[in-house]
């Protein structure tokens, strides 16, 4: 190929190069700009049945084409986090600024610790917050550090405490719960909640805004509870922390959603009128509960604080339960007791084995028969109150039902949640036994005085309104005047008239008026319709009145007559002796019956009731023992070199000066509980916390011709790794007394233990020393 020469000086350039090397210009065939661009051709049309190709790899679209957006819940979640946080933090900082001055003031006082302080204020503090967390479905539960806790000890050495001569507080660490719903403080939470949900709507917050403060108050009460957790002394306490962030998310979106979106829920409302009268109805529930446990509360507080022996301190701490003391007050008032349960042993209560009820019948041997009558006045009001409520804010008798029909369940739901219950197991803080306790209202009474007397208020209140408050008159129709009778208009009247050819003629219409005669007084109609209308009245007043004695004679008389016949049940309820003698198992064919060394068996002449009341003759006492008789009223013998060594807790030991075994006897009077229920509740706390627990026998028997029953079983002991044996056998005795005697070894040497509890079986008697 010739060389190239360069259009613009015709010098010539070697073939490839792209500048001139005389002008320095570049050449066009290097630049690719003389060579002939070869025409674009022409798209090729699609042959019918061939399918367009896919686009290649890196095919961008169109620019038409919108991009892929994200689904609606990831929208509203990117609209949230990227929302005004500053805001909703100052929200979030009311209630949480409220749970802290709750527990720095209950945190101040020293609580009877005088000069030597063991916890400390800010220990205190920490306390004070999983209390108070516990408004939100947290706990508060102690545990002792180990064997080495510092807090007492058992007959073995592990720091338990033995209830009745169980020994299963000797099984596992020891511990406390306490469950106690503050119903004070999640009123509070939640009112504060209310105030900073109102302020964020009005700077425009929706949903979104819901979100950031419950996700910010919910991580507040998280941090509370992990700050809520001290260890004080070698006993530590635990707060649940997420059981508690879980009940305060689920408090707080139900709150500020609903605040929040006040509006939007107005405008579907609006176009459902079922859910309307339901959200109506639930506001009058809720504003008439209101006001009835807030005028309980102040009236048990003011009873609390009459009680000898409360002070400052106390009444302290009955602040954060006032709505439970109130709804106390309610249940008592309408005939529902308040009922406590206490199984077990319990350092705070001494004898352990207790349940019954605080009714009217109790206010009224308590305090008097005045004190009665205003409990009853009381529940008359709160039932008038609720249903006058109803009746005033509902626009029909449907939403009226619906009203005391939510009252009623919003005080159950109440009612449910406003006991307090607590179970101890071993010594924790000085405080030793093993079991529960549980003091709450009777929710099966509260359901059935709530229905009779919210359903009577519901029923008579809109009468009661009737009386008075009664409604404006309607208005009479104009009278039409007769032809020839209708007066003049004025002479001037600026209105258009009419054309007579368009005024339309009226069928004259008799006149209801008789004709005017000015020789005869007229008391006219609306004399009549006033006489008519006293008469009426006085009718009414007389049926609603006798409607309104009714209804209140009949909710109390039915609370009466319901409480008379439980009294009149309780008065001719057989004592333990006679029960033993009706309900006597047979001792023949029975797996869980008591050994024949268990006890004396009756001779088959003798009848029940001759060897229950027939005092036994003299026991024999062989040889290496010694008949002690005991202050507590019983008598039986024990190996000679055996004293008696300690009384705690109505349980009284005799051991010797070496070896592990030992008889313990506890004493309980008037045990509402037969011996056999005794045990198995006692059996299902020793079969949670003993290690390698294992039921020997376990069944009501007879003893000396009374009710009673046999636990004997063994486990393995956590320090020493042996396996230890234990028996126990109670009895009620005729002035209802429960005493069981009980003893424990080692398991290799239970044949020694077994024959000195035979022995002292045999031996048994009571000698009414007390």
């Amino acid at each position: 190929m010739p060389p190239s020469h360069c259009p613009h000086c015709g010098t010539a350039a070697p073939e490839g190069a792209r500048f001139c090397m005389k002008c320095g210009r570049e050449q066009p065939t290097a630049a690719g700009a003389a060579d002939p661009v070869p025409p674009a051709l022409p798209p090729m049309a699609p042959q019918p049945g061939h399918a367009p190709r896919p686009a290649p790899p890196g095919y961008a679209p169109p620019p038409g084409h919108a991009p892929v957006r994200p689904s609606p819940a990831g929208e509203f979640l990117g609209r949230a986090m990227r929302g005004d946080w500053a805001g909703s933090l100052k929200a979030a900082a009311w209630p949480t600024g409220l749970i802290l001055a709750l527990a720095v003031a209950l945190a101040i006082p020293s609580y009877g610790q005088g000069d030597e302080i063991v916890v400390g204020w800010s220990d205190r503090l920490r306390i004070a917050l999983a209390m108070l967390l516990q408004a939100f479905g947290g706990g508060f539960e102690l545990r002792a550090a180990g064997p080495g806790s510092p807090y007492g000890s058992g007959s073995d050495g592990s720091g338990g405490s033995d209830a009745f001569g169980a020994g299963y507080g000797t099984a596992g660490q020891a511990g406390a719960t306490l469950s106690l719903v503050p119903l004070t403080v999640t009123v509070l939470w939640v009112g504060a909640l209310l105030l900073a949900s109102r302020a964020a709507r009005r700077q425009g917050g929706g949903m979104e805004a819901a979100v950031r403060i419950s996700a910010l108050v919910t991580g507040a009460i998280l941090v509370l509870g992990l700050f809520a957790q001290p260890d004080i002394a070698g006993v530590s306490v635990s707060s649940t922390p997420l059981l508690a962030a879980l009940g305060a998310l689920v408090l707080s979106l139900l709150v500020t959603g609903g605040v929040l979106q006040q509006d939007a829920a107005a405008q579907w409302l609006a176009q459902h009128p079922v859910a309307h009268a339901v959200v109506r109805a639930t506001g009058t529930a809720v504003r008439a509960l209101g006001a009835v446990i807030a005028l309980c509360a102040l009236i048990g507080f003011i009873a609390y604080a009459d009680v000898d022996g409360v002070d400052g301190t106390a009444m302290l701490l009955a602040l954060p339960v006032l709505p439970n003391i109130g709804l106390a007050v309610l249940g008592v008032s309408w005939g529902a007791p308040v009922e406590y349960d206490v199984r077990g042993e319990f350092g705070w209560f001494g004898s352990g084995m207790e349940h019954g009820g605080f009714g009217l019948t109790e206010l009224g041997d308590a305090v008097n028969g005045w004190a009665v009558t205003g409990a009853v006045l009381t529940g008359v009001v709160c039932a008038l109150y609720a249903g006058v409520s109803a009746a005033r804010r509902s626009v029909d008798r449907r939403e009226q039902v619906i009203a005391g029909g939510l009252f009623l369940v919003l005080y159950l739901l109440l009612t449910g949640l406003s006991g307090v219950s607590a179970e101890l197991s071993g010594d924790v803080a000085g405080v030793g036994g093993q079991g529960m306790a549980e003091i709450a209202p009777s929710i099966p009474d509260a359901l059935l005085f709530g229905l009779l007397w919210v359903g009577g208020a519901v029923l008579v209140a809109p009468h009661l309104l009737r009386l008075v408050r009664r409604p404006a008159r309607p208005v009479a129709p104009a009278p039409a005047w007769g032809p020839g009778t209708r007066p003049q208009p004025p002479a001037w009247n600026p209105a258009p008239q009419t054309p007579p050819s368009t005024v339309p003629t009226a069928t004259p219409q008799p006149t209801p008026y008789p004709p005017y005669d000015p020789q005869t007084v007229h008391l006219g109609p609306t004399a009549a319709a006033t006489a008519a209308a006293t008469t009426a009245r006085r009718r009414s007043v007389v049926v609603w009145s006798v409607t309104l004695v009714a209804a209140v004679v009949l909710g109390g008389g039915l609370t009466a007559g319901v409480l008379f016949l439980r009294n009149d049940e309780s008065d001719n309820r057989q004592p333990p002796a006679a029960a033993a003698e009706d309900n006597k198992p047979a001792t023949s064919g029975s797996s869980d019956s008591a050994p024949p060394e268990a006890g004396p068996t009756p001779s088959p002449t003798a009848s029940p009731a001759t060897s229950a009341t027939t005092p036994p003759a003299a026991p024999t006492v062989p040889g290496g023992y010694r008949m002690v008789s005991d202050s507590a009223g019983f008598s039986f013998a024990v190996p000679v070199r055996w004293d008696r060594e300690s009384e705690k807790n109505h349980q009284i030991t005799y051991a010797g000066s070496t070896g592990r075994a030992e008889l313990k006897v506890g004493v309980i009077r008037n045990a509402p509980y037969t011996s056999y229920e005794n045990f198995q509740n006692l059996e299902r706390t020793a079969d949670a916390n003993q290690r390698n627990y294992r039921r020997l026998q376990l069944g009501a028997n007879t003893f000396q011709g009374l009710q009673g029953a046999i636990w004997e079983y063994t486990y393995e002991d956590r320090q020493s790794g042996e396996t230890i044996h234990a028996i126990d056998q109670s009895y009620i005795a005729e002035d209802g007394t429960e005493y069981a005697i009980y003893t424990t070894e080692r398991d290799r040497y239970w044949s020694d233990a077994r024959q000195i509890f035979d022995t002292a079986l045999s031996t048994w008697m009571l000698n009414d020393l007390d």
